[in-house]
This record gives C-alpha cells, sequence and structure tokens, in this order.
C-alpha cells in the first residue's frame, strides 16, 4: 500500500519532523472515546463511544471513511441489556481486553448503517486537508444540512475537527463542533482529548487496526454478537447468574411451586446452561420464565398421549366419601399459571384453557392422599407452610408419571411428603397428606387437594387431559361438582356419615 509519509502533507516539514515523528495516518483506525456529558442526568458518569476511520490517497485527495458502527467477534463488556431485543452501552469508561485488542489488530467488521465518506483536499502550505465548506440553503423554506471535515495539526500531532451546521436562508443555522487533538503518540497507538461542544469532553486513543469488513454473514450480525456476548455472561457472571435465580424463583411462585434452594440452584444452571447451547434465552423476563416452566416439568416428554382406557381410583381413601368441591371447568379465580382470568358476569375461573380438566376434593387437613394411579414419582416440592390447593398459592406438591408419558399432579398437601423422586407407587399407595386450604373456597371441612392429569402438548407446555374415574363400569364417570363420592363410585348430593365428620353435623 502506498504510504503518505509526511502525514498526507505536500511540502516540506523537515524542521518539525525532526522534533517529533511524523503520523502515517493512511489505512484503518479503530477510535475509541471515553468522555462525560454535561447535558445529562449523570454528568459525573463515564461514557464511551467507538468507530473505524478509514484514510485513503486518491492521487492528491484524501478520502475520510467513517464507520460509526464497529463489531468484535467477541463484544464482552461493551453493552448491558435492555427490555425486548435492545442493547445499550454500557455506563463505564470501556477498555478492550487482551482479546478484543487482537480483534482490532486483526481488522474489525462494520455494519453499513450510517457510514459517511468525504474527499479532502490540501490545505494550502501542506498544513493539513478539509472537505470544504458545504453551501447553505438559498430558501426560507428548505432546510440544509452540511458537515465539514479538516485534519490540522501535521505532521507530527493531528486534529480532526468535524463541524455539522443546519439552517435556511433568513434563519440562525444550528453548528456543532466535534474536536479530536492528538497529544500523545505511541507509534500504533495515537492518544489525545475529544471534546463535543464543550459538553462532551474526555479523551480518545486511536488503534492502528487490520483492515475493516463489512458483516461476514448473516448470522453474524451485530445483535447475533451481542446475543452471544449476553449468552457468555450469564454463563459468567455470577451478578447474572443472581439475576436468572431470582426470575426462577420468581416464575415458579406464580405457579403455586415452593422448591428447596438445592433444586433453585438446580434450575438456574439448567437455565444457563441451556441459554447458552441454544440461544433461546435473551435475557428477557419473558424468556426465563419459558425456560424455568419448561425445565421444571423436562420429566415428561412433549406430545405424550393419554391413555384413554385407563380409570382412575379416588386420590383419598373411598371408604370415607368426600365432596368435590370444583370439577371439570370449575371458576376458581387462577388459571394453571397463576394468572387471574375475569369473564363478562364478573366470576372467575381456575379449571379453564390449560388447566380445564382439574377435581379439587374436600378433606380435612391431614387426611392420607393416596395415588390415583401406578407410576413414578417424579417431582416433589416439600416445604411451603401455608399450602394449599390453588396454583397462585405457593404449595407443597407431588407429580407421578406414567406409563404412557402422562403425567399426575396433587397439589396443596402438608408439608413432610415422604415419597422421593424415582420412587415406584401402586395406585392406593400414601404419597401424602393434605394440607390447610390456603385461601381455596367452596370446600367443606377447611382443606382439599387439587388432583389432576396432564401432560406436555407439542410445543412443551403444561396442560391438562380429559379423563374417567372407576365405578366398575368399562366407561367410568366423570364427578360432578357439589357431590360426595366414595367406595360405591356414586354421587351424592348428601353428606354421608363418616369417623371425620363432628357429631353435631351427623
Amino acid at each position: 500500500m502506498r504510504r503518505i509519509a509526511a502525514v498526507f502533507a505536500i511540502g516540506i516539514f523537515c524542521g518539525l519532523a525532526r522534533e517529533a515523528r511524523a503520523v502515517d495516518l493512511e489505512g484503518n483506525w479503530y477510535v475509541l472515546v471515553h468522555y462525560k456529558d454535561a447535558d445529562t442526568n449523570k454528568p459525573d458518569q463515564w461514557r464511551w463511544e467507538d468507530r473505524v476511520w478509514k484514510f485513503e490517497r486518491k492521487g492528491d485527495r484524501l478520502e475520510w471513511t467513517d464507520y460509526p458502527i464497529v463489531v468484535f467477534e467477541d463484544e464482552t463488556g461493551r453493552f448491558e441489556k435492555l427490555s425486548g431485543n435492545r442493547a445499550s452501552r454500557v455506563l463505564a469508561a470501556w477498555e478492550p481486553s487482551p482479546t478484543q485488542l487482537q480483534d482490532i489488530k486483526n481488522g474489525l467488521q462494520t455494519n453499513p448503517r450510517g457510514v459517511k465518506a468525504k474527499t479532502l483536499r490540501s490545505v494550502s502550505g501542506g498544513s493539513g486537508w478539509t472537505s470544504g465548506e458545504g453551501s447553505a440553503s438559498t430558501s426560507e423554506m428548505v432546510v440544509a444540512y452540511s458537515e465539514t471535515w479538516t485534519i490540522d495539526g501535521l505532521p507530527a500531532r493531528p486534529v480532526f475537527t468535524r463541524v455539522d451546521s443546519m439552517g435556511a436562508a433568513g434563519a440562525e443555522s444550528m453548528e456543532g463542533r466535534t474536536r479530536y487533538a492528538v497529544e500523545a503518540d505511541k507509534g500504533d497507538v495515537l492518544t489525545g482529548s475529544f471534546d463535543r461542544d464543550g459538553t462532551r469532553k474526555g479523551t480518545f486513543e486511536m488503534f492502528r487496526s487490520g483492515a475493516t469488513e463489512g458483516l461476514k454473514t448473516a448470522s453474524k450480525s451485530e445483535a447475533d454478537l451481542q446475543r452471544k456476548t449476553f449468552q457468555a455472561n450469564l454463563q459468567n457472571s455470577e451478578e447474572m447468574r443472581a439475576l436468572v435465580r431470582e426470575r426462577v424463583v420468581t416464575d415458579l411462585t406464580a405457579r403455586g411451586v415452593t422448591a428447596s434452594d438445592a433444586e433453585i440452584d438446580k434450575l438456574t444452571d439448567q437455565a444457563l446452561d441451556e441459554a447458552r447451547r441454544t440461544g433461546s434465552a435473551d435475557g428477557s423476563e419473558k424468556a426465563f420464565v419459558a425456560q424455568a416452566t419448561k425445565l421444571f416439568f423436562a420429566f415428561a416428554p412433549k406430545g405424550a398421549k393419554h391413555d384413554d382406557t385407563v380409570r382412575y381410583r379416588f386420590p383419598f381413601d373411598p371408604t370415607t366419601p368426600r365432596q368435590l368441591g370444583q370439577g371439570v371447568g370449575g371458576y376458581m379465580g387462577h388459571d394453571l399459571f397463576g394468572n387471574e382470568i375475569s369473564f363478562p358476569q364478573g366470576d372467575p375461573a381456575s379449571h379453564v384453557g390449560a388447566a380445564k380438566y382439574g377435581f379439587d376434593w374436600s378433606m380435612p387437613p391431614g387426611t392420607p392422599v393416596v395415588a390415583a394411579r401406578d407410576g413414578e414419582v417424579a417431582r416433589v416440592v416439600d416445604g411451603a407452610k401455608g399450602s394449599g390447593p390453588a396454583a397462585s398459592t405457593p404449595s407443597n406438591r407431588v407429580y407421578i408419571k406414567h406409563a404412557d408419558g402422562t403425567y399426575a399432579e396433587y397439589i396443596g398437601l402438608a408439608p413432610g411428603i415422604p415419597v422421593q423422586p424415582g420412587q415406584k407407587v401402586r395406585a392406593g399407595d400414601v404419597i401424602g397428606n393434605s394440607g390447610p386450604s390456603g385461601g381455596w373456597r367452596g370446600l367443606k371441612g377447611g382443606g382439599g387437594v387439587h388432583f389432576a392429569v396432564a401432560h406436555l402438548n407439542d410445543a412443551g407446555d403444561p396442560e391438562t387431559v380429559p379423563i374417567r374415574f372407576a365405578n366398575g363400569t368399562k366407561d367410568g364417570f366423570v364427578p360432578e361438582p357439589g357431590s360426595y363420592y366414595g367406595s360405591d363410585g356414586r354421587a351424592t348430593k348428601t353428606e354421608p356419615v363418616s369417623a371425620d365428620v363432628p357429631d353435631s353435623e351427623k
């Protein structure tokens, strides 16, 4: 490449050149600015911006190209995540890491948005270059915008000035001035002062860079590289791990799940690993909510089909009949995920949508709860003190996986669940005791247990499936809310006499 040995100067600078090294500008430079902005609400906060400048001699002219958006292979430390898919530069005097310095040396990628170029001519005497003044508008109805770029102070201490102005004839124009003044030459690194209109003031560094190029592939856009960095930060930053853990807890609590610290830690690490591996989580709260939900129900296969020939037993000892407080499509106030649902008549519901096929059985606190079908304990949530069956209430629960890939959920159990994940159970085995109501309305006896059979649909989201209970017939039956059911499987609207009903109510 043809070099401009006297800093693009036309003339003789023998005396000055003997005092200081003449800077050779031709080629590519990475420009990093650190500044404070007096016009912001944080005037003492350091900020940064960067760009690539390319200088190319064309005959007796100099072409200066400005690339305002540069992309590193390693974007670590440069941007922070905002809501949605947005990102912002970190508020700090960011400096390139050794890996990023190597990126600069090798040559950075640039985004074509906002690229500008000016052709400069030599200033008389060879002391610098200028693009000349832009023409002003001659119409009061037309607003003109122009920029003038100049390089002064050659050959040893270049000063780069960019003046932008906007105005119309007969009106006072607005003008802005940005000045980069080199004060020290360290070979391939120039340093100096930066000033934008006296409000943004700081320092800048110019690093000689390899040849710049456009973004290499569609899969390596600026946003993609930033997202890659966010995912790496999620895995490596303790601060980000703490944030993810908090969101996992929030998500599970909203679904009525109170997990142990060890289980939350495990889910958090799994979420981070999965996000980094697949790029499925972008750091937003919604992404982690979805991720934590899928991880919690990871024991169940997607798209499992329920064996409709199966008939379920009651999740309690049938010798003491129990009332079904809420059945299929019953009104409770929240859906499966703890979201409040309102209907035109003003009566909210819980057994709707994904949670439609649920059954809430009334039973006094401490009543044994039994498995309704053979299976394997898949997950146990224990430790909630005020446990209730409502999906929005933190509650103790047991999930039992069935042979067909579906699972049963028993929600609203008392603390001290006796079964463990991996344990095989048979229909009728005790898996826990009923807990307090937790605000569950409409159930006699002050307590109850929510029972439902569910699967993960093809999208991986949990949803209940229709089932039928055993009553000695091939078809079985679906219990009706408000009725009592016991050993014979027949419904009665009158409460049967049982050992746990007070004498005064018999």
